[in-house]
């Protein structure tokens, strides 16, 4: 035992057995390492965990405050903080042309808040359009001059105000005009949402949805990081943590939750739990990374140990 002890508190033994044990451990099947039956009660016991600790959600909002400080704190836009090669990657990705179903670019977009709002500004545009068009003929007899007074008098004997008539033809003309635009709206909201979702998936205009993805990638990077941590403070994120804590608590209350993080489990592990770990990372070219970098983190939390006095009492025992 004092030859065990006396070689595990030497640090190139501790980096060689951290090492043999990353290995051995990259060998062992994806199944293996993080079985099923393991991976749902860790995942339940981690949400658990976050849903039942008190002070996650004000570590969450101190954290946002952080985050929102520093922004505030530079003049930089997103642009000037995201690296240029970056940037160009992910133009590149949005700017590949892309031409979704259409049926499912309406499933998203004609729901009824969607439409609702759609209406009104269409409703609006129009209504504005039909005042401005319809002005002339409420001021007709303004327009006419001296002629317009003298056929006013003569009008006044007989029929009364001329500006009463003029005004009445004008609430007649308006009223006609907003049930109109009304009938025309609603009857043209399928063809504007049919055209928005022919934008977006006909393959013959993917080049111009490409632009736009493009243009609205751009727009985003001008903006300013003050910018974003007035949004980022808008967005009420604690709440949002508190709202999310709700629906999962209520659900992994529910007799169906073990049910479906192990659905989800086998999903993840469904191509890869029989697979050594070491040709799953070979594959994402990630197999040298974590064999030195797991080695290492292991070897600190070895050395940790056997440096203890607990492992010195355990070993003298």
């Amino acid at each position: 035992m004092d030859s065990l002890e006396t070689k595990l508190k030497d640090e190139k033994a501790v980096r060689a057995l951290a090492a043999v044990c990353v290995d051995v451990w990259l060998e062992k099947p994806v199944g293996a390492l993080l079985p099923v039956d393991v991976a749902v009660p860790v995942a339940r016991a981690a949400l658990t965990g976050w849903l039942e600790a008190p002070g996650a959600v004000t570590a969450l909002a101190r954290g946002v405050d952080l985050v929102v400080n520093e922004l505030n704190g530079q003049r930089k836009t997103l642009k000037d903080v995201v690296a240029r090669d970056v940037r160009e990657a992910v133009r590149d990705v949005v700017g590949r042309p892309f031409s979704p179903d259409k049926k499912l670019v309406l499933t998203i977009i004609d729901r009824d808040p969607t439409r609702e709002l759609v209406r009104q500004l269409l409703l609006d545009f129009v209504l504005e359009f039909g005042r401005r068009a319809s002005a002339p003929v409420a001021g007709v007899a303004k327009g006419l001059g001296t002629f317009a007074k003298l056929a006013g008098d003569a009008v006044k004997s007989r029929t009364g105000t001329l500006g009463s008539l003029v005004g009445a033809v004008g609430s007649e003309v308006e009223r006609q005009m907003e049930k109109r635009a009304v009938e025309f709206v609603d009857a043209a909201l399928s063809g504007v949402f049919g055209q928005l979702a022919d934008a977006v998936s006909d393959p013959r205009r993917a080049t111009e949805a490409a632009e736009l993805r493009v243009a609205m990638l751009d727009g985003v990077l001008e903006l300013t990081l003050p910018q974003l941590a007035r949004e980022l403070a808008n967005a009420d994120v604690p709440g949002a943590a508190e709202v999310v804590r709700g629906g999962l608590t209520r659900w992994l209350a529910s007799a169906a939750s073990d049910e479906e993080l192990k659905a989800l489990a086998e999903f993840a592990l469904r191509d890869v739990a029989t697979r050594p770990a070491k040709d799953v990372l070979a594959e994402l070219g990630l197999v040298e990374v974590v064999r030195e970098r797991g080695a290492e983190a292991l070897a600190k939390r070895l050395t940790e140990v056997v440096s203890s006095e607990a492992f010195a009492a355990w070993a003298a025992s």
